[in-house]
């Protein structure tokens, strides 16, 4: 197969990225069913570090800004986003995140059947709102899961809490950089 521009212009994919992509989607399947039998701070330290990832991958695609404040990333996030998401605020810096996925997961490596759905899940799930929100409201962020898609629920749903100011010089720094 060749690399050349077909005669319609379009580049035929080339058989080797087809080959080592598929090795890459088993070896993360492969990978995840060790991961889904960690249990406690091991589970989360690899939770977390995937949702740093995520977070970074998701402010880049969707190109939002670090200086948003949370107001304008609320409403961006109505938008933007692997699904919509509804907002209420239950007041004293506490709110429901909903995330309406209408019983399907939005994980890409669930959505393309690379890795089973498992609650544990959710732990990278609480991990990349606590980041996003506290990427834009500057303020500590304690996330907890209500209830998912994971286990048996529509839509995903956290409850945040928002605590004390960051304390960091810009709002880039308030988020680490993604681990590799």
């Amino acid at each position: 197969m060749s690399d050349e521009p077909a005669a319609s212009g379009a580049t035929p994919r080339d058989w080797v990225s087809d080959l080592m992509a598929a090795y890459r989607d088993r070896l993360v399947g492969g990978l995840y069913s060790g991961i889904y039998r960690l249990e406690g701070a091991p589970l989360r330290e690899v939770m977390d570090a995937q949702a740093e990832t995520c977070m970074q991958a998701f402010v880049a695609l969707h190109d939002i800004p670090p200086d948003l404040d949370l107001d304008g990333f609320l409403e961006r996030m109505k938008t933007a986003g692997p699904g919509r998401v509804r907002i209420d605020r239950l007041g004293g810096g506490e709110f429901l995140w909903t995330e309406l996925h209408e019983g399907a997961c939005v994980c890409p490596h669930v959505r393309q059947n690379i890795i089973p759905l498992d609650a544990k899940l959710c732990l990278c799930g609480e991990t990349w709102v606590r980041l996003l929100v506290e990427r834009h409201a500057r303020r500590h962020a304690r996330v907890s899961l209500v209830e998912s898609v994971a286990t048996g629920a529509r839509d995903c749903v956290y409850r945040i809490v928002l605590g004390a100011p960051l304390n960091v010089a810009s709002p880039v720094a308030a988020v680490p950089p993604p681990v590799r």
